[in-house]
């Protein structure tokens, strides 16, 4: 790449113009000093199965996935809910650690991340990095009911797409040849179709970045072409270590989707483009005000949780707080995703009712992160809805109940109004958000 295409990278970047594509030859596993593709040394994997059941197979394509997981499918007796399992138990035994890779990449300013491969690297990096990423997934057997809201996706918040399937959902996997062919078939057909939400941001304007693709494969060049790359998008890829393009295959993608090849191999490409993208001089003094405030609430307490959203209504509109609660997140969003965020929020609001004492997925779960998360310093302020014994609780105790004379807003005998009583825990919450 020249100086000017380096340029144009860079500013794409920094114009947040730029999708991430990761294929499946990305470094993902460590064998005798070096990261190999996570798809290849599964392939390897599974050839043990192949050679006890005395499968013949082209030894020569051993590391080819798809082939070998075709011909898994061949042994004796053999299910996919059996390939399924294996490929979740090496997935699970063999990528504790995160290569270094996936947190350089997670530095990148991105919103959007296509991904290829069945590991969750790109998303485990992106949280270390304090970027509570969304992730959803394409099922090429049938419609995901998936809510993808394309407003919600930021550089902070990004979202990582997984195209090939999750392990969260081992049938929606492409691991075999047969699934490769029907994957291309229906997404070429859109049955199922790829949501709107994402192929919408595939314009003529965006430039994309491809990382650890075997370009050689013809299926896609088909994927592409239905992800609507056209000849005026800029596309960016580097060399991966050990697989050579030919010539041919390049001019290819050079006249069809504007691809400009990179002799850097991949670890160098991204440390370069690191390197020359310069943090963004951002103007905080308009929003330094902005708190990020999580609502915990059972579900029967829903009335009353918005009518507390309603009397901070003034507080949102004038960018003093940033109100969140797990019903805001997009449907199947990940729990460990919203536990993420929730680490990241500067006031943590829960409602204390009879109801919530007796949910124990949240006193298991968004509660007690809430109690240890006082314990570091973050601001947690239960709101006391009805009567109910968290006295008895030592932890809750500890913290500042609202409102300060510790009544109940439902309780009319303690207020002359339950107006007042809202009034009074906004007056004192805005105290303590300073």
């Amino acid at each position: 790449m020249n100086l000017l295409q380096w340029n144009q990278l860079t500013r794409d970047f920094e114009a947040e113009r730029c999708i991430l594509m990761l294929g499946p030859r990305m470094p993902g596993l460590k064998k005798a000093e070096e990261w190999r593709s996570i798809n290849e040394e599964l392939s390897i994997y599974l050839t043990q199965y192949l050679d006890d059941g005395k499968v013949n197979y082209d030894k020569d394509a051993a590391r080819d996935l798809a082939y070998i997981a075709q011909q898994f499918l061949s042994i004796k007796g053999a299910r996919r809910v059996d390939l399924e399992d294996l490929a979740k138990d090496f997935l699970e035994s063999n990528t504790k650690e995160i290569p270094e890779f996936y947190y350089q990449l997670a530095e990148l300013p991105l919103h959007l991340i296509i991904n290829t491969t069945p590991d969750d690297y790109m998303e485990r990096a992106l949280r270390e990095k304090g970027k509570p990423c969304v992730t959803h997934h394409y099922n090429f057997r049938r419609e995901c009911n998936q809510t993808i809201e394309a407003n919600m996706i930021t550089q902070e918040r990004p979202l990582v797409y997984n195209l090939f399937g999750t392990m969260r959902e081992a049938e929606s996997l492409v691991m075999t040849d047969n699934n490769q062919l029907e994957f291309v078939r229906n997404v070429v057909k859109d049955d199922p179709r790829i949501p709107d939400e994402i192929l919408g941001q595939f314009d003529h304007r965006k430039t994309y970045v491809f990382l650890g693709f075997d370009l050689e494969n013809w299926q896609f060049r088909l994927l592409l072409d239905s992800l609507n790359l056209r000849e005026e998008n800029s596309t960016f890829s580097p060399r991966t270590p050990f697989y050579p393009l030919s010539e041919k295959t390049k001019e290819f993608f050079a006249n069809r989707f504007n691809f400009v090849f990179d002799d850097s191999d991949l670890q160098d490409f991204v440390s370069k483009l690191n390197e020359k993208i310069k943090p963004k001089e951002v103007d905080r003094s308009a929003d330094a005000k902005v708190k990020k405030v999580y609502i915990i609430s059972d579900t029967d307490d829903e009335a009353l949780r918005i009518e507390l959203e309603k009397w901070l209504s003034q507080s949102i509109h004038n960018k003093e707080i940033e109100l969140w609660y797990r019903n805001k997140f997009t449907a199947g969003t990940d729990n460990q995703e919203i536990m993420d965020f929730i680490k990241t929020c500067d006031c943590i609001l829960p409602l204390l009712s009879p109801d919530l004492l007796a949910n124990d997925t949240l006193w298991e779960g968004e509660l007690k992160l809430a109690i240890d998360l006082s314990q570091r310093g973050t601001a947690v302020h239960p709101v006391l809805l009805r009567h109910c014994d968290w006295q008895s609780s030592v932890a809750l105790r500890k913290l500042k109940i609202l409102p300060e004379n510790k009544n109940p807003v439902t309780d009319v005998s303690d207020w002359d109004s339950r107006d007042e009583a809202w009034l009074n825990i906004i007056k004192e919450l805005k105290n303590h958000l300073g």
